[in-house]
């Protein structure tokens, strides 16, 4: 395999500054192996005068859009996220149809700005149901995330890793539980589709 090529990869999925270890660790490198491709990185993107770079922070190394292009560019960029509201995105992911109710139980009253805020992203669905409403994640969750796959397992590995929730391979049925992250969410319809619920809502 392209040693350049994978560090390159790894380094653009990594999407933050890291260190030469941590892309060795992914890469399965040499740590001076992966310093030397870094730097051939560098002075590549440099060389073709790209809007992108790679470049070295610190003593971590980062892929990003050079300063003279990132004002430009920003609109496109998705909004970031807070760890918070992560969470709440995963917990609707692996419960849905969830009723707000039941996410209220969870994580207290912050479940209403939290809802808006992922509602109006175009991630979420929320339709009545009884007293209550029904939370489903949209088919644009899993663009918005990057989810190539959209297998019950790797929804919930994805989303742990990304809110910072402990995973667990699914056993036993259980309640729900706002750091249980073990029951089945429903199946995520073809990305590439506009936003629209993915689950019916029953109940």
């Amino acid at each position: 395999m392209n040693e350049r090529a994978l560090v390159e990869a790894a380094l653009f999925s990594a999407g933050r500054a890291v260190t030469a270890e941590d892309l060795a660790r992914t890469t399965r490198l040499d740590p001076e192996v992966v310093k030397g491709q870094l730097r051939a990185l560098a002075k590549e993107y440099a060389q073709r005068h790209s809007a992108i770079e790679v470049t070295p922070i610190g003593t971590k190394w980062t892929m990003q859009i050079r300063s003279e292009f990132a004002d430009r560019a920003r609109a496109f960029a998705p909004p970031e996220i807070d760890r918070d509201v992560l969470k709440t995105a995963a917990l609707i992911a692996y419960h849905q149809p969830l009723l707000q109710s039941n996410l209220f139980d969870m994580i207290g009253s912050k479940v209403y700005e939290h809802t808006k805020m992922l509602e109006d992203l175009g991630l979420i669905a929320r339709k009545p149901s009884g007293r209550s409403l029904a939370l489903t994640t949209t088919r644009y969750f899993a663009e918005f995330f990057g989810l190539k796959s959209t297998g019950r397992d790797d929804i919930r590995r994805l989303m742990a890793q990304k809110a910072g929730i402990p995973y667990k391979e699914k056993t036993e049925p259980s309640e729900p539980n706002a750091d249980d992250v073990s029951a089945a969410p429903a199946p995520i319809e073809n990305p590439a589709a506009p936003p629209q619920p993915v689950a019916s809502a029953n109940g």
